[in-house]
């Protein structure tokens, strides 16, 4: 559904960045003897967009316009590996919640050796990022992580105790903030911090319009995914939702229409309204995500625009 091919241009871009970023992961990884360490560095090493560190390398090229040739600096290398190890830990304990199978094509931990070694596989990741965070030594870059990784157990607890309560869409708005965007805005927010002290000092307009492109950007991605699963690209994730009493966009718009519709099986025209409206909903954010880098000042924004593009969807 997204334009695979402009995205790929995207990641071949920040190749060097991203495999710099990986070699970080597997050298803490394989620095400490693990039984588990050859499953987890499948998992680390297996497909998957790296929408975080992604954008943590973008926000760092648009401000800074490094020369392509030099590795960018090192803190911001393992700010992005510290960002995808808590992200890849949230994953793990997803799938126990979730009761998940399978995870980018492979069996889950959970799936293959149950609750208790998956949630250990995911609190050692934890730990992992923590070991990359302490060698960054920026107690504002700790408050950042520990704040948005608060949020996001906060969306998780709300999200259960919510479940088969019909919410309005300003509500999931916000629970996606919590759960989706928190990540996106630690890395985001400590890249800028890191650059400013680091590297060249970054005017407060600058770090709004970033912080207001990285809030929007994350909502987007959030109802991409869900219009995705809702359009059967994945009938297995969007049917567990509805089961577990969870709504995501599309299905709010469905039960806010008329309360009495059939959401697991909705007909064609009801799918076609819900279709229309999510993504309707989800290009507009995606252009405040644009607009948000309106005020930035000396910045090299291009590569980000395209990215808000990539995500939009032509009726």
């Amino acid at each position: 559904m997204y334009n695979k091919e402009q995205y790929k241009g995207i990641l071949e871009y920040f190749k060097d960045d991203l495999e710099l970023t990986l070699r970080e992961i597997k050298s803490l990884l394989f620095s400490n003897e693990n039984a588990l360490n050859e499953e987890l560095d499948e998992f680390l090493s297996s497909k998957s967009k790296r929408l975080r560190p992604l954008l943590v390398f973008m926000v760092y090229n648009a401000i800074c316009k490094p020369d392509k040739n030099m590795p960018p600096n090192k803190n911001i290398i393992k700010l992005a590996a510290a960002l995808e190890l808590l992200h890849s830990a949230t994953l793990l304990h997803d799938d126990i919640i979730d009761e998940a199978d399978t995870r980018r094509t492979r069996e889950t931990l959970n799936n293959k050796y149950g609750a208790k070694i998956a949630t250990l596989g995911g609190d050692y990741l934890l730990s992992l990022s923590l070991k990359l965070l302490s060698e960054i030594n920026s107690p504002e870059i700790f408050k950042y992580f520990s704040e948005n990784t608060l949020n996001i157990c906060k969306g998780e607890i709300n999200q259960f105790f919510n479940k088969n309560n019909t919410v309005t869409i300003e509500e999931y708005i916000e629970k996606s903030k919590n759960k989706t965007s928190s990540l996106f805005i630690a890395g985001v927010k400590s890249a800028l911090y890191l650059i400013n002290k680091e590297i060249k000092p970054v005017l407060k307009s600058t770090k709004e319009a970033f912080l207001g492109y990285t809030l929007n950007f994350s909502l987007g991605f959030q109802i991409f995914d869900d219009i995705e699963n809702f359009l059967n690209k994945n009938i297995e994730k969007s049917g567990s939702d509805i089961e577990n009493g969870i709504y995501t966009l599309p299905y709010l718009y469905l039960l806010q229409q008329n309360q009495i519709y059939d959401i697991i099986e909705p007909t064609n025209q009801m799918r076609q309204e819900a279709e229309k409206f999510s993504i309707e909903y989800l290009n507009n954010i995606l252009d405040n995500a644009a607009k948000s880098l309106d005020s930035a000042e000396n910045i090299d924004s291009k590569l980000l625009i395209k990215l808000t593009g990539i995500f939009k969807i032509q009726e």
